[in-house]
Order: structure tokens, then sequence, then C-alpha cells
């Protein structure tokens, strides 16, 4: 199985140019790599130099590019599965459809499950942190909505919305199976066969955000497991008018460092924006292999011997995180993110719990 390296972070060109970079260096080391976006297809075709479509396309020696086009794959599967339903659905062409929120992660992780197994890395470029934590959030809110409507822990709700005997059978084992196919998706991001690398843009916007961004993406059990600093002006540049942000640059990657001290600050610089196979190739040996570094899931049943729930919350600031009690899920804010996580067997029943910050980890045990 392929190593996946999934490129998020600051909204910015900067993704896309690291994720092509690392995908470059990684076939030039001789692994068989996938780049893999779901963003902008003339985008990717134009920072590579080489037309991508929806299927993998060979841009050098054991490097493919794949540009996926979520609203052709939602015609597809509407058409495969159009012919079961009943009037006046299986009437509506494919071309009617709105496209739902996030659909187009859900599809890159179906194709990513499909191809995965044919390369020995595989990189994504996800885009910003905001659509990717939001896609990752939908296996739990399909489960919070399921069991307020009919209740799916074994046996109907208490109060369930929709009483189990009013609804076919159909109806809830095709919904169990569409909620364990969005956990089986969602696993395919699990450490250790895959990490987050979060490309940070240098400026002070960029930085704050991400004290928020990177634990909420590890608050739904996906590793950040490096960050990409870029693009970078070059240190001393030529242009003394560059002095001024060149310095401002400097300070923000020494305050970087000291916030993820636990992981490797990789730089990226700014040359590589020009595209094409031969500068991002260089940009991705300078910046080295995120791949090689070795991560663990940043979410624990256990603290010190003693049944409990931890996150791995890095840099994450004071006062941002909240917490609420809701029957056997616990409600996790991060700043404006949060996640309902179901708590481990041993937690479960109780009534009140504490929190504790012990560095980066939140330790959430039985009062």
């Amino acid at each position: 199985m392929a190593k996946i390296l999934i490129y998020t972070g600051s909204p910015g060109v900067g993704i896309s140019i690291a994720a092509a970079a690392e995908a470059a260096r990684s076939a030039d080391a001789g692994k068989r790599t996938l780049l893999l976006t779901y963003g902008s297809i003339t985008g990717l075709s134009a920072l590579l130099g080489v037309t991508v479509g929806n299927t993998p396309v060979e841009v050098a020696p054991r490097l493919d590019a794949l540009a996926l086009d979520a609203r052709s794959e939602l015609a597809a599967a509407w058409e495969e599965t159009r012919t079961s339903l009943l009037p006046p659905f299986n009437n509506l062409d494919s071309d009617e459809l709105p496209q739902p929120p996030t659909s187009d992660a859900a599809f890159a992780l179906i194709r990513l499950r499909e191809l995965a197994p044919k390369y020995e890395r595989v990189v994504v470029d996800a885009g910003p942190h905001d659509p990717l934590i939001a896609a990752l959030g939908v296996p739990d809110n399909l489960r919070w909505v399921a069991r307020l409507l009919i209740g799916l822990d074994g046996q109907p709700a208490q109060g369930s919305l929709l009483p189990g005997l009013l609804l076919p059978p159909e109806f809830t084992s095709n919904l169990r199976r569409v909620l364990a196919e969005a956990e089986r998706l969602r696993s395919l991001l699990d450490a250790p066969a895959s990490m987050v690398c979060y490309v940070l843009r240098p400026d002070a916007a960029a930085l704050a955000e991400a004290r928020l961004a990177i634990p909420a993406i590890q608050l739904h059990g996906v590793t950040v497991g490096a960050l990409v600093a870029g693009p970078l002006l070059p240190p001393n540049p030529e242009d003394a008018r560059l002095a001024p942000l060149e310095r401002l640059q400097a300070a923000l990657l020494d305050e970087a460092a000291a916030l993820w001290s636990t992981r490797p600050l990789l730089r990226l610089d700014i040359s590589a924006v020009t595209g094409g196979h031969m500068p991002l190739l260089l940009a991705g040996r300078a910046m080295g292999d995120a791949g090689a570094v070795k991560v663990r899931s940043p979410i624990g049943n256990e603290y010190r011997g003693e049944p409990a729930l931890t996150f791995e919350l890095p840099g994450l600031p004071q006062g941002a995180i909240g917490l609420t009690l809701s029957g056997d899920d616990l409600i996790v804010r991060v700043g404006p993110y949060r996640r309902h996580v179901p708590l481990p067997p041993r937690l479960r029943g109780i009534r009140a719990v504490r929190a504790t910050r012990e560095g980066d980890l939140l330790v959430v045990r039985k009062r």
C-alpha cells in the first residue's frame, strides 16, 4: 500500500506547488508516484506543463498525475444508481443535480482507494484546510443525524424522530452501509499509512490560522506530520527593498519552529512558482522527503494506564478549546471547528468529565 501524503494549508498557490514538488522528488528518488488533485484541472496542467485529466497521465518517469473532475464522478455515480430509484428521482438527469458540499473530497478518497495499491507514494493536493476539515467531519455528522432520526447503535434511540417500525428495513440497512463506507474512506488517512503536510504561507495571518487548523485536523484523527513553509524569499535578497520582508519571514519561521518543535519545518523556495518539471524537482530536493517522517495517531484511549480520551493538539492557543458532554459523545471545539467524538467504551455512561492540558496533549478523564 502506498504512503499517502495529503497537502493542505493556508489558502494560496503554495499547496499545489509543494505537492507537485514532493511528487517530482519522490519519483526522481525511484518511487512509483501519483500526484492527485481534486481542484483545478487547468491549474495542475499549467503547473506541470502537461495536460492532465480525470485518469492518470505520465508526467515524468515513475510520475503520474490526475486531476479529479468531481462533477463527472457524480454523474457516473448517479447513472449507476438512478435506475433503482422511484419516480420522479429516476427521471432526473445528472446535469440537474447540485454538487453536494465536500463531495469532491469523497470522490477523491474513492479514487484513492482504487489507485493507491498501484503506487509506492500518493501525493494529494487537497487545497485549503477549511474544506478538508469539513470533509473529515462528514462521517461524524452522518452518524449524529442517523442516531437522532432513528437510532443506529443497535436499537432505536429513545425519542428518535422516526420510529424504526415506520421505516422499511432497506432504509436503515442502506443508511448503515453509507455510514460504514464513510468511516472506511476516512480510515484511508489513518497513521502510519498516511499523514498531512501542512503548507504554511509565511505571513502573520496564516500563522494564526494554522494554530487552529492544525489541531483541528488532528482532532479528526489525521496526523499532521510535517510543515512546509513557503513559497519563501531567498535569504539576503539582492534587492534591498525585499530585506524587511525577508526579516519578517525569518521571524515567522522561527515562531513556527517553536510552536511545532516536534515536526520538521521544510522550506519551499519561491523559484518553484515558475512551474515545470525541473524547477519543481529542484524545489522538492531542497525540501527533503516529508514521507520519511514517522507518525502515530493523534487520538488515544488511555493516559498513564487509566481510561482517558487524549488528543494531540500542537500549537493550539490557550483558551481556544471547549468541551461538551452529550450522551456518549464528547463535543470538542477548536476555535471555529468542532467534532463529535465517540467516547471509548470504558468512559461511556459517565455524567461528567474533566480535561487538562499536558503540553500539546489534551487529556479527558472521568471527573
